[in-house]
């Protein structure tokens, strides 16, 4: 019996590699696979799992350099044999269009957040349009969700959806609390349309 091939299809111009078995498999499987994989180069366990579970897996290869993935065996899901490889390793995994997407996207997002919102803090404390009592308590929030965010990708492989709502409140919160609207919404977004008010 044939089996598929795995082989990175360079994207161009895009430094991106999409793994997945060749010739492709219809869709991405969410039923369990039989899992049994030594600890390895993280860069072969993607080709690996791409390859078992017929899911392609679009990563920059640069982000899987001196990374190694640990012993996984079971029964598992894509999801789940996905999570338990990359753990620890500070990368993420999404769905994304009908493939994984492996980077540090969230990370970067929560950073750049905190980074301008602590330039703006710093302005707005020196010409005191805030006061120092709570430019400190801003920054608290800020330092816990630098912390928080890294960390938890690196137990779970994700960001799940309730922390992220949660941890983007709080920044809202703090721009609310240094006189900064909060972060603009999603580019497609458009407001519900309201008729006006009749006398």
């Amino acid at each position: 019996m044939n089996m598929p091939i795995v082989r990175p299809l360079a994207l161009l111009l895009s430094g991106v590699a999409l793994w997945g078995a060749t010739p492709a498999v219809a869709e991405c499987t969410r039923a369990p696979v039989r899992v049994n994989l030594p600890k390895q180069r993280m860069d072969e366990r993607i080709q690996q799992l791409a390859h078992l579970t017929g899911c392609f897996m679009e990563v920059e290869p640069a982000l899987l350099a001196d990374r190694e993935a640990p012993r996984v065996r079971g029964k598992l899901t894509a999801r789940e044999a996905l999570y338990l490889s990359l753990r620890g390793s500070g990368l993420e995994a999404a769905r994304y269009k009908g493939h994984w997407r492996i980077d540090r996207r969230q990370q970067e997002r929560f950073a750049r957040r905190i980074e301008t919102l602590r330039a703006t803090t710093a302005a707005q404390e020196e010409r005191d349009a805030i006061s120092h009592l709570r430019a400190t308590g801003v920054r608290h929030t800020m330092r816990h969700v630098e912390k928080a965010v890294p960390r938890e990708v690196r137990e779970q492989a994700h960001l799940d959806v309730k922390k992220r709502i949660r941890y983007n409140e709080q920044l809202d919160g703090v721009a609310r609390r240094i006189g900064t609207p909060p972060a603009p919404l999603p580019s497609g977004w458009v407001a519900a349309v309201t008729a006006p008010a009749t006398r």
